[in-house]
């Protein structure tokens, strides 16, 4: 699949933001990889932002998520009416191959994905992993 992306739907960034009270909102990601058997993924981040009791608080470093397509596609609850797709050109690969592909979506809610991470707010030594509601929009950086 060369191209893939998600439909908008009725709400606004800004309604879906305010409608959390603590999550992430990662409007780009950087690498990542998801095994094709199972459908579990683990992407970075390369910009994400705090979200408490509905507003961007302060720039998290560091944030991964981690998940299995299927189950992140059953927690989303908001789907934004900002469907943009990514202009840069991404690449998958497999086995040694690799293919120009184009993504794109709208701003998503999740109710809950795990994030993890050795400088996210989300994680730690003290209690790993968390889930949390994830909202953002799937932007590949090209940096």
């Amino acid at each position: 699949m060369t191209n893939t992306y998600m439909l908008a739907g009725k709400s606004t960034p800004e309604e879906i933001i305010a409608s959390v009270e603590y999550g992430l909102y990662a409007p780009n990601f950087g690498g990542g990889q998801v095994d094709i058997t199972s459908g579990k993924f683990v992407f970075s981040t390369t910009e994400a932002y705090l979200i408490e009791k509905g507003r961007i608080t302060k720039p998290v470093k560091g944030a991964t998520l981690i998940g299995s397509g299927i189950e992140a596609m059953q927690q989303i609850s908001m789907v934004g009416n900002d469907l943009a797709l990514d202009k840069g050109v991404g690449v998958c690969g497999k086995e040694g191959q690799s293919l120009p592909v184009g993504v794109g979506q709208p701003t998503l809610k999740l109710d809950m994905l795990t994030v993890g991470g050795t400088a996210s707010p989300f994680s730690g030594p003290a209690h790993g992993p968390n889930k949390f509601v994830f909202c953002g929009a799937y932007r590949i950086s090209h940096n």
